[in-house]
């Protein structure tokens, strides 16, 4: 007999099966996934729709994000107040092929020589689109894994309106090394500061019609000389900068629904050699002008004004100070007054310095004027023109204790450590900026980049290290930049006096900040010019248009807007604009400059701002908070 082991019938089964434990375990593991699988699914589709991005800076890959031409557009933009982020050929390549909104395109010069012919593609079927780009000069100038120039000329010249980089027809004169003529109306649109362009200088006379075209100018050359490509054929472009043989330096021209502004010259690699004025000024026009976007102000509350720097140098200055000082001049301000307080100063044993340590009338005028407000600052080496006229990148060791000298007299005289500088005959060292970081200065007064406002500035190619103080440009009058220098223009003191009324109206316009410099000892010889000074500014700080700004404030200011975070979101269909802003410490004072014909209906959701209405400009001026967010409507073309 065979016995057999009962087995549970299926139908009335109470417990069961392995096969349908795995099917149980099997819905449970799906039911559960599916949130998860929900999420990817958005991803996906979010992956998967066009992206908004703002103004970018296109480079070739991340690794050319560290490279000082890179740095030096981005530190560009942001200190004209323009938010701007890097992003790779590739990248691009796929946001213009997903039909991605981007606002403005920069291409910079010396990191993107190479490229493919897809990438030159893109560009064109972006800007056709609709797309704003701004190019300088290199850029896209060799094949993608090509060491040449393109054949038989740049592959960007249909896009640019003209020919150009014709290695194979020209060879070593496919590059040209000349001054620059700026049109009038370029002079006006860019906002170019007065004193810059030149359009009596010969090269400018030479050309017809007379007084459409200028010359470039910077302090203390005879000629401001770029590179730039030679070009040939039409040009179906609007040229606003030229070279005298008539070769495009910068042009506009439209191209299908969008525009390209094309720099023909390294704007990025003249930056990192202390010529940094026109990649600002095109930054600020594309930005402001043709992209009409919202810009951080790099001014308190957006108003413009003058850093008023006095050299007093020299025992020649002593009473000319005590005499300004009686007839009130002082009562304006706050100035930056720099003193060099050593006992000589054409030469070691003259004793025509100031004599600070002994000389007590000059001890007391400076801590009145300090009382009043004023920034006394260092003026360099104790023995100014020994100091401006042999100081060198190889002499650290003899002239470090003349500055510490210099420093340690003053700091003691008026009873705090001093923090700006400025450099005796504007000579300035590597080794000088390296001690002012090292001894905590804020500000320092430079011949180099006439013309911009503090800037970090680039020496030698090298970015600025960390904690390096601002760098506080002059304004150039043509190759001048003081009332003392006049003569070497030949000219009558009328055409300073008319450059600092039209200094003053300038910034005031624009509400930017720029420093003017002079010596003290020269104020008799120029009493018109200082009287122009001083009305202008009091005119235009009674209608609320204009400050003086001492070199100190100013940089604590701009230190605070470097920890400024901020973006615009652009608007979707029938939605507000929107603008985020926050900081670990405060907005205060912080401002925000939006095109009047562009905005309306501006509110705020958070945080707490003064919105002013200017006549062609609104301003948003944060109060103490830590985040503000506006939003508006952004008038469609």
């Amino acid at each position: 007999m065979v016995l057999e082991r009962s087995r549970p019938s299926v139908t009335s089964s109470a417990t069961p099966s392995a096969s349908s434990w795995h099917r149980w375990v099997l819905w449970l593991v799906l039911l559960a996934g599916l949130p998860l699988l929900w999420s990817e699914r958005n991803a996906l589709m979010a992956w998967a729709a066009p992206q908004p991005h703002g103004v970018v800076l296109l480079i070739p890959d991340d690794n050319a994000r560290a490279h000082p031409v890179t740095q030096a557009w981005l530190d560009a933009a942001q200190e004209e107040g323009l938010p701007l982020t890097p992003m790779t050929s590739d990248r691009f390549v796929h946001a213009v092929a997903r039909r991605e909104s981007i606002t403005g395109v920069l291409v910079p010069d010396t990191v993107h020589r190479h490229a493919s012919d897809v990438w030159v593609q893109a560009l064109e079927t972006h800007v056709r689109r609709g797309g704003h780009a701004l190019l300088s000069f290199d850029a896209a100038l060799f094949g993608l894994h090509q060491q040449g120039y393109a054949a038989p000329a740049s592959r960007l010249s249909r896009l640019i309106g003209f020919r150009y980089a014709l290695y194979d027809a020209l060879q070593q004169d496919t590059i040209a090394l000349t001054p620059v003529l700026v049109h009038r109306e370029a002079q006006s649109r860019m906002a170019i500061q007065p004193g810059k362009v030149d359009f009596k200088a010969p090269l400018a006379q030479a050309l017809q019609p007379l007084g459409e075209w200028g010359e470039l100018t910077t302090y203390g050359y005879a000629h401001l000389m770029y590179p730039h490509f030679r070009s040939e054929g039409p040009r179906d472009a609007q040229v606003w900068i030229r070279s005298p043989e008539g070769d495009p330096v910068l042009s506009l021209r439209g191209h299908g629904q969008g525009s390209v502004l094309f720099a023909n010259l390294p704007l990025g690699y003249l930056k990192t050699r202390t010529d940094g004025y026109l990649l600002h000024r095109l930054l600020s026009h594309f930005a402001r002008s043709v992209l009409e976007l919202p810009v951080l102000s790099a001014a308190p509350q957006g108003i413009g004004g003058l850093v008023l720097n006095l050299h007093v140098d020299s025992n020649a200055a002593e009473q000319p100070m005590l005499a300004l000082e009686q007839a009130g001049w002082f009562e304006q301000g706050p100035f930056s007054i720099h003193v060099t307080a050593g006992p000589d100063t054409f030469r070691e044993g003259d004793r025509l310095g100031l004599n600070m340590p002994h000389n007590p009338r000059m001890q007391h005028l400076l801590n009145r004027l300090q009382a009043q407000g004023h920034e006394i600052g260092n003026h360099g080496g104790w023995v100014h023109n020994v100091f401006g006229e042999q100081a060198s990148d190889d002499n650290a060791d003899r002239f470090v204790p003349w500055l510490a000298l210099n420093q340690k007299t003053l700091s003691t005289i008026v009873g705090q450590r001093l923090v700006s500088y400025s450099a005796p005959m504007g000579n300035h060292p590597d080794w000088v900026t390296a001690w002012l970081r090292e001894h905590d200065f804020r500000a320092y007064y430079t011949a180099g980049d006439s013309g911009l406002g503090p800037t970090r500035a680039y020496r030698q190619g090298r970015p600025p290290a960390p904690g390096t103080p601002w760098a506080f440009p002059i304004s150039n009058l043509q190759r001048i930049a003081t009332l003392d220098e006049l003569p070497e223009l030949g000219a009558p003191e009328t055409l300073i006096s008319e450059f600092i009324r039209d200094l003053a109206q300038h910034v005031s316009a624009q509400g930017i900040v720029r420093l003017f410099y002079f010596h003290p000892a020269s104020a008799p010889d120029y009493p018109h010019s200082l009287t122009v000074l001083q009305q202008t500014a009091r005119a235009l700080e009674q209608q609320g248009r204009f400050r003086w700004y001492s070199m100190q404030a100013l940089a604590d200011f701009l230190d605070r807007r470097l920890a400024v975070q901020w973006q615009i979101q652009a608007p979707a269909d029938g939605d507000m604009a929107r603008l985020h802003a926050h900081s670990a410490t405060s907005l205060q004072g912080m401002t925000w400059v939006l095109p009047k014909g562009k905005a309306q209906g501006l509110h705020l959701s958070v945080g707490q701002a003064e919105i002013v209405e200017d006549p062609d400009q609104w301003r948003v001026i944060a109060g103490d908070v830590q985040q503000i967010t506006l939003h508006w409507q952004q008038r469609q073309e």
